[in-house]
């Protein structure tokens, strides 16, 4: 049984950033076992099997130092359209910011939190980094991997971020000049936030105050959705809560 294993950590397998990880956390923090996931979200493309293909890069770098189990796919469709897609008019309207990635790349950490419970509160390996090399992704930024790391603690996980400050060529050199193939799995938001010039404008206040007010919050009310319920609970009802109840923006549609 994968609960009986010592010292097994679950990695998130998205892509080099999330190997990198997984191979500097495993020999950081001495992990004997890790089990790759994959999340489906809904939005992506490509091909399915370059999630084998970078578990097996995995295994090829961990050879002799952990076990690298075979990967599983979890998610929950329904949980990333409640935080991200049925109340975008809302959100907009509210903090003057929304992008379908912001709260996607909370979605995939909460989604692993069932998991985690059922394997002992193990911790999540994951390749969030607050800056590449300058470049600014809205979906990984200091102040949001902050929040992911206490909605995981919140639900007693630990989310090990071992690569949050690394380069790019310190991530070259942890998985071995590795370059995931054209036909690796995409989404078809990328790039949504990005401006036709390549740059990012967004309102950082009102950034700050949607991670404050909706981000976190709505990551907290489903993990305490989780632990009250023995049915899947009412992921809409649950970010509807969060907002406010009656008279959002986005309320009838």
């Amino acid at each position: 049984m994968l609960r009986a294993l010592p010292d097994l950590a679950i990695a998130a397998v998205a892509g080099r950033d999330s190997i990198a990880a997984a191979v500097d956390a495993a020999r950081r923090d001495g992990f004997s076992a890790i089990l790759p996931t994959s999340v489906a979200t809904g939005t992506e493309y490509g091909s399915a099997d370059s999630v084998l293909e970078a578990v097996a890069v995995l295994r090829r770098l961990l050879a002799g130092e952990a076990d690298v189990l075979d990967p599983i796919r979890i998610g929950s469709p329904g949980l990333w359209a409640a935080m991200n897609g049925r109340f975008a008019a809302e959100i907009a309207a509210r903090w003057c910011v929304y992008s379908p990635c912001l709260a996607c790349h909370l979605y995939v950490h909460v989604a692993r939190i069932p998991l985690a419970w059922a394997l002992g509160n193990a911790p999540v390996i994951t390749g969030e980094r607050d800056t590449h090399d300058g470049r600014i992704k809205l979906s990984q930024t200091t102040a949001s991997i902050d929040a992911e790391t206490r909605v995981l603690a919140h639900a007693g996980v630990e989310l090990l971020t071992p690569i949050r400050s690394a380069s790019h060529a310190e991530v070259e050199t942890l998985v071995g000049g590795w370059r995931q193939g054209d036909q690796g799995l995409r989404c078809v938001h990328s790039g949504n936030y990005v401006r036709a010039d390549g740059s990012v404008a967004f309102d950082e206040a009102g950034y700050d105050a949607y991670l404050r007010e909706f981000f976190e919050p709505v990551g907290v009310a489903v993990v305490d959705a989780w632990r009250s319920s023995q049915t899947e609970p009412d992921y809409e009802a649950i970010v509807r809560g969060v907002l406010g109840g009656a008279g959002l923006v986005g309320a009838g549609s």
